[in-house]
């Protein structure tokens, strides 16, 4: 059975379709490397363009000594051809190629262009390499099957997978990028130039809409040096982590952010929110903090079966109106710190208000 006869003319449209779905991507908006934002269109095109039966996305999930390891991401085979090829299956391949139905799956990662080794039966006839640095989370394989016994790849077809993985490499290493510049490795929350501009942006409408208000909240682990020269830095960084968790599923989308100030110090900002309602936001995180059971581990930061630590938090809030004395971003954060101060005072695990009688 040959391969289906597929359009150079057809191919060239869909690429150009494709650059321009990528200019339309929101570049403040963090893709969803998974697949959803980036990688559907072009498996699309590879089925439905280059007309293979299967299109399959893998993520390079590791490399140990001579073997390579591949998590199926996404999927493209409505008729249930390729039963091995499954979303979330980790595949083990030797980098010597010895597992013949993967061949184009090692020569793509090893040599890090298209591999298009006909492959008759099961195994994908075309794979393309995707560039993505260890650090940033890996490499991705994207590629094609055609079912049948002669694949029939064609040059301008080597050429579009060539053209599509260097797009997406391009893209994401460029919202990578500027989410590393932006986003606190550690917590994923904003880092601390990033707030510290939110407040100062929401600072700057105050000018235009008179009638504007806002509020902001530091937040504080209490006894958080405790914890890391009781327990080491490790831990101390599982808890940062496990506490930027719990801030992002906590706060309203579009109206709240939340950065790591420095430390163990977390600045949130509420848009359009008074500080009533804000400190019963905080106050909803403050408790659900303390009631959580944060995993114990080891020095070398192995999980401890059954051991856990609880920590709490101090936050003060301060609110900004057309009533409020004009101000620069740090002096805002200053008069939250300040409430903070008093939480810390009245014996921390509380939030707090900010009063200008206390400035």
């Amino acid at each position: 059975m040959k391969k289906h006869v597929s359009n150079a003319r057809l191919i060239l449209n869909a690429l150009g379709k494709l650059t321009e779905f990528f200019k339309t991507l929101n570049p403040d908006a963090e893709l969803d490397l998974s697949g959803d934002d980036c990688f559907d269109y072009p498996l699309d095109i590879i089925r439905q363009t280059m007309l293979f039966d299967i299109s399959v996305l893998y993520k390079v999930s590791n490399i140990i000594d001579d073997m390579l390891i591949l998590e199926v991401i996404r999927v493209m085979d409505p008729e249930g051809l390729r039963t091995d090829l499954k979303e979330g299956r980790k595949i083990r391949l030797f980098m010597d190629g010895r597992r013949k139905r993967y061949i184009n799956e090692v020569r793509a990662f090893t040599s890090k262009k298209t591999s298009h080794i006909n492959v008759a039966g099961l195994g994908c006839d075309i794979m393309g390499y995707v560039f993505f640095p260890r650090d940033f989370g890996g490499a991705y394989l994207v590629g094609g099957d055609f079912f049948g016994k002669e694949s029939g790849i064609r040059d301008f077809e080597v050429s579009a997978m060539d053209i599509m993985c260097d797009l997406l490499s391009t893209i994401l290493l460029k919202t990578r990028f500027k989410q590393k510049a932006e986003v606190d490795d550690l917590t994923k929350l904003y880092n601390s130039g990033k707030i510290k501009e939110e407040v100062s942006r929401i600072l700057s409408r105050f000018s235009r809409k008179p009638g504007s208000v806002a509020a902001i909240a530091m937040g504080d682990i209490d006894f958080f040096k405790k914890v890391n020269d009781t327990y080491g830095h490790i831990q101390g960084d599982i808890i940062l982590s496990e506490v930027g968790r719990i801030f992002s599923e906590s706060m309203r989308e579009y109206f709240d952010v939340a950065g790591r100030y420095g430390g163990e110090e977390f600045l949130l900002v509420f848009d359009e929110t008074g500080a009533d309602k804000a400190l019963a936001i905080v106050e909803r995180i403050r408790k659900r903090i303390e009631v959580h059971q944060f995993q114990k581990v080891s020095e070398t930061g192995r999980p401890l079966k059954d051991e856990f630590i609880r920590v709490t938090m101090s936050f003060g809030v301060s609110q900004m109106d057309e009533h409020s004395l004009p101000c620069e971003a740090a002096d805002w954060i200053g008069r939250a710190d300040n409430a903070l101060y008093r939480s810390k005072q009245n014996g921390r695990n509380q939030s707090t208000i900010f009063k200008m009688d206390e400035e």
